[in-house]
């Protein structure tokens, strides 16, 4: 079966759809048992945040506020997917696998547990007002000019940065490998990139930290091929030729996609191109395929309509954003550095806050015109944090980068070794739930 959520955009597959629990009133105890798994809501006052407990098999447990912020949301994984929603006082939902006996893994157990807890960072973001810090001071940050780099946009042009004390000079860049170099080359403080880039920097020996995740988008990128290529599913990329920009995470998701759909690797071509170049070359028909993301995505759609196939990986990987600097610079600079997490969480909340607003003023900073980014941009996408889910990604995209001989084999480093959640932990610590 599938069970869809309410945007009905995202969906989890193989799933079996539970009885709604009935609405009670607040103060009473309502609990769920499926595979293991007890969801209890613990609110004591009318009026209040619906607050839930999620326990599995009394070893982990997490306490969320269920609040207006966080609908319609869900947790998608193979073996256990939950949501919640809201129909007048509270409605409870868990879908779990039809074959699961309850016995799952711990992995699985990190990954709800990591994604439960992004809600309680989105909430309590909003309750955490930038303020004035005295003397300004200056911060490069170079920056990927797409829309998971929204919160630096949001927070420049509503003046957050100024507000919490700091003056950034923003470096544009197209790839957010581009902008990790910056920082590495010793032109930029702070960079924003995607984490598959930070991976294999750091594999090579780079002197790199993580400061926090600002966005991990489902839609924000896609497999789109020819139709005239007798294309019309994974399968048919078998001998087919694909353009992707190698080093980035474009490549481990067509991987993760080839992957799921029983296509091996080798039984496709690559053709490594930038990003202007795969365009291109893609509607030219000169290759087959194309890894791209928006809004190079929603624009071909656009423009091509039925002549091609777009193919989406939702509950395969999820597009995640970092904020990242030189250690010696993190260090050294720790003021600046809780101004700038400051900035982006104030930047999270201006985005709930006013979603049309913020649309636009990342649709400025990328140039993008607002009639896509209305179809494009999702604001329950961003969140500043520091979760389990993204140690359990680099540790994937690296066993995945040793398979492929894309880097020397070795033992799996240790990435919370290179997250330095102290500084997001001062600012908001509900945000760091890595283990640590």
């Amino acid at each position: 079966m599938e069970l869809k959520d309410r945007l009905g955009a995202r969906s989890v597959p193989v799933m079996q759809r539970e009885p709604t629990v009935a609405a009670k009133p607040k103060g009473e105890l309502i609990s769920l048992n499926r595979s293991n798994w007890t969801i209890t809501d613990q609110s004591r006052a009318a009026g209040s945040p619906s607050i839930f407990s999620f326990r599995h098999n009394q070893t982990h447990c997490v306490t969320i506020w269920h609040t207006a912020h966080m609908n319609p949301w869900r947790v998608s994984l193979i073996s256990v997917g939950c949501f919640f929603d809201e129909t007048g006082s509270q409605n409870m939902k868990i879908a779990s696998n039809d074959g699961d006996t309850g016995a799952l893994k711990k992995r699985a157990v990190l990954l709800v547990l990591a994604a439960l807890l992004i809600g309680v960072v989105a909430f309590l973001a909003l309750r955490s007002p930038v303020t004035s810090t005295g003397a300004v001071t200056k911060v490069t940050i170079a920056v990927p000019a797409q829309i998971n780099s929204a919160l630096v946009f949001v927070a420049a042009r509503q003046g957050l940065f100024l507000k919490a004390g700091v003056d950034v000079v923003s470096q544009p860049f197209e790839l957010g490998k581009d902008a990790l170099k910056s920082v590495l080359d010793g032109k930029a403080d702070l960079a924003v990139v995607a984490d598959t880039p930070v991976m294999f920097a750091l594999l090579e020996g780079a002197d790199i930290d993580m400061l926090a995740g600002i966005s991990q988008g489902r839609r924000a990128l896609a497999i789109v091929a020819r139709s005239d290529r007798g294309i019309s599913q994974i399968q048919d990329l078998r001998g087919k030729s694909v353009g992707v920009t190698m080093g980035t995470n474009l490549t481990y998701f067509l991987d993760a996609m080839l992957q799921v759909h029983g296509v091996p690797a080798d039984k496709v071509n690559l053709a490594d191109l930038r990003t202007d170049a795969v365009i291109s070359a893609f509607k030219e028909g000169r290759i087959d395929a194309a890894v791209v993301f928006q809004p190079f995505l929603v624009k071909l759609e656009t423009e091509m309509g039925d002549r091609i196939k777009v193919f989406y990986g939702e509950d395969v990987y999820a597009f995640r954003f970092m904020l990242v600097g030189k250690p010696s610079y993190i260090d050294s600079h720790p003021q600046e550095v809780r101004r700038v997490l400051n900035a982006l969480i104030a930047a999270n909340q201006a985005m709930l806050a006013n979603p049309v607003e913020a649309r636009r003023a990342v649709g400025e900073a990328t140039k993008i015109d607002d009639a896509t980014m209305a179809k494009i941009f999702e604001p329950e996408d961003y969140v500043v944090s520091l979760d389990q889910a993204m140690l359990l990604a680099l540790d994937d995209q690296t066993r995945w980068a040793m398979q492929k001989g894309l880097v020397a084999p070795g033992p799996t480093p240790n990435y919370l070794n290179s997250m330095k959640y102290q500084n997001l932990e001062a600012v908001l610590p509900a945000a760091v739930t890595i283990v640590h």
